[in-house]
C-alpha cells in the first residue's frame, strides 16, 4: 500500500537528500519533499535554499523542471507508473557495454563531486580501465561487422 493509504505507487514521502542518491528518478504527479548538500549542487543554492527554508513540497512537473527528477508519469491504475517507467530505462540501458556502463557512473559521480580539471582526470582514468576489456574490442568489432554487440562484462 502507498505512503497514504491509496496503494498508489508514491515517492512523496522521501527526502530530496534519498532522492539525489539514485540515478535516475522516475516520479508520478504527486510531491516531493526536504534535503541540505545534494540539493543545491543539483538546482542551485538559491533555489535549494527556498524549497529548504519553506518547507514546500513540489509536485512532479515542478521536480521535473527544476531538475530534481528525470522523469514524471501518468499514475497507472495500478499504480506502477513510476517503477515502469524505471523498468522501461532498465531496458534502454541493459544493451549498453556494462564496463563501459560502470566506469562512465563512476566518472560522473566522483567528477561532480570535484573541480573540472580533477573531474576530466577522473574521466581520463575511467577511460583508460576500459581499453584493455574484451568488451572494448566486442564493441568495435561489431560496429566494424555492422551488429549489435554481445557484451560480456569483461
Amino acid at each position: 500500500m502507498g505512503w497514504d493509504g491509496t496503494g498508489r505507487d508514491r515517492i512523496g514521502a522521501i527526502s530530496y537528500e534519498n532522492i539525489l542518491t539514485v540515478d535516475i528518478l522516475c516520479q508520478n504527479d504527486e510531491s516531493i519533499s526536504r534535503g541540505t548538500q545534494r540539493l543545491p549542487r543539483t538546482i542551485g543554492v538559491s533555489l535549494a535554499k527556498e524549497l529548504i527554508f519553506s518547507a514546500r513540497i513540489v509536485d512532479g512537473e515542478e521536480a521535473k523542471s527544476i531538475g530534481l527528477i528525470s522523469h514524471v508519469v501518468e499514475q497507472n491504475e495500478a499504480g506502477d507508473a513510476a517503477y515502469r517507467r524505471a523498468l522501461a530505462l532498465a531496458r534502454e540501458f541493459l544493451p549498453q557495454g556494462p564496463v563501459a556502463m560502470r566506469v562512465a557512473k563512476l566518472a560522473i559521480n566522483q567528477g561532480m563531486e570535484v573541480d573540472l580539471v580533477t573531474g576530466l582526470a577522473i574521466e581520463e582514468a575511467c577511460y583508460a580501465q576500459t581499453i584493455p576489456t574484451k568488451d572494448r574490442i566486442e564493441g568495435l568489432l561489431a560496429f566494424k561487422e555492422k551488429r549489435p554487440p554481445r557484451y560480456k562484462g569483461e
